[in-house]
C-alpha cells in the first residue's frame, strides 16, 4: 500500500536514513509532478497514457503499433486499448502497412496533431510551474545529480537483466519503494 505523498515518510529497512531521505523525497516529488500533470491533462478529457501515445506519434507518425507499444514499454492489448480510445477521439487513425499486411501502421489525425501541441503546453506549464521554478544553478545541479543516479541505475540494469524491458500495464502505477 503506497502511502499519501505528503504523509510523513516509513523508514526503509536496510537503507541508510540519507539513502531513504533522497529516495523519499525522489519519489515525493516524482508523485507529486506525476499527479499534477495527470490532472492537467484530465481536465482536458485525455488519460496520461493517451498523451504518452500522442507525444511518441508526434515524433514517430505512421511507426507500427508493435513498435509503438515498445516504444511506450507497454502491453499490445495496453496499447490497442489506447488507440481505440484515440480513435473514438479523432486523435489518430490506424491503417495496415502497404507491404506488410500483418502490421498496423499509427498515425496522428490533424486533429491529433492539434492536440499534441496543447498537450505539449500543458505539459511545459506543468514543468514550468514546478521545475521552473528552481533557480538555474539547482536545475543544473539537479541534472548533474539525476544522470549520475541515472548511469549508475543502466549499470545496475546491465548486470541483473536478462532480456527485453520489463513491461508496464498500467502507465500511472506507482514506484514501490
Amino acid at each position: 500500500m503506497m502511502h499519501e505523498p505528503d504523509m510523513p515518510p516509513r523508514r526503509l529497512e536496510g537503507l541508510d536514513p540519507l539513502s531513504a531521505g533522497v529516495f523519499l523525497a525522489f519519489r515525493r516529488a516524482f508523485v507529486l509532478q506525476r499527479r499534477l500533470v495527470s490532472k492537467a491533462f484530465a481536465e482536458r478529457g485525455i488519460h496520461p497514457s493517451e498523451a504518452m501515445c500522442v507525444r511518441v506519434l508526434a515524433d514517430r507518425n505512421g511507426i507500427s503499433q508493435r513498435d509503438l507499444a515498445d516504444s511506450l514499454h507497454l502491453s499490445r492489448p495496453r496499447v490497442t486499448a489506447i488507440l481505440q480510445a484515440l480513435e473514438r477521439s479523432g486523435a489518430v487513425a490506424r491503417q495496415p502497412d502497404y507491404d506488410d499486411q500483418r502490421l498496423t501502421r499509427v498515425f496522428l489525425t490533424q486533429h491529433g496533431r492539434v492536440l499534441s501541441g496543447e498537450l505539449q503546453g500543458v505539459f511545459a506549464s506543468c514543468l514550468g510551474t514546478t521545475i521552473g521554478s528552481l533557480s538555474e544553478e539547482d536545475r543544473r545541479e539537479l541534472i548533474r545529480l539525476l544522470e549520475i543516479m541515472a548511469d549508475s541505475t543502466k549499470g545496475s540494469l546491465h548486470e541483473t537483466e536478462a532480456g527485453e524491458p520489463e513491461r508496464h500495464d498500467t502507465a500511472a502505477k506507482a514506484p514501490t519503494p
